[in-house]
């Protein structure tokens, strides 16, 4: 093997060298891409049984097993809110939630790469909460790339 690399031009040598370079480049960059992917599905799959435990206490809590996981002040607009978006689109879709200014006792929550039966179930949530949020404003951006994803920007209300 050495004397056949050694037979080799010096213009040889350096093509070989840049064919191995590209090589390596490109099995590198298949396994960056392959430890990506796999990351994304974990997340995928941890939101999705973080989603099936808020359903199952949410249940539970409603057969009277158990007392309902601790959240955020549930008296106040912002910690209902926020309650009924956790339990319905999930804590990683919340992207924001921020207090209208000029507005009293109305929030704005923005939601990201939601489906859409996620949307109405928060709006459904919302409705039939005691006492009910009202939707002062809701407007839904559909994802370009992926057309059954929204972004979903709302302001809940207090009655």
């Amino acid at each position: 093997m050495n004397g056949w690399l050694e037979r080799l031009s010096g213009r040889e040598r350096r093509l070989l060298a840049l064919a191995a370079a590209a090589a390596l480049a490109i099995g590198a960059g298949a396994l960056a891409l392959a430890v990506r992917d796999d990351l994304a599905t974990l997340r995928a799959r941890v939101a999705g049984h973080e989603r099936e435990l808020a359903e199952v206490r949410r249940l539970a809590g409603a057969l009277g097993h158990e007392t309902p996981a601790p959240t955020a002040d549930t008296g106040s607009l912002l910690g209902r809110l926020e309650a009924a978006a956790e339990e319905t689109v999930g804590h990683e879709r919340i992207a924001s939630m921020t207090p209208v200014p000029g507005e009293e006792a109305r929030v704005a929550l923005r939601v990201t790469d939601a489906a859409l039966g996620d949307v109405v179930r928060l709006l459904h949530a919302l409705e039939a909460g005691s006492p009910p949020l009202g939707v002062a404003r809701l407007e839904l951006r559909k994802h370009p790339d992926r057309p059954a994803r929204f972004d979903a920007t709302l302001e809940a209300a207090a009655p």
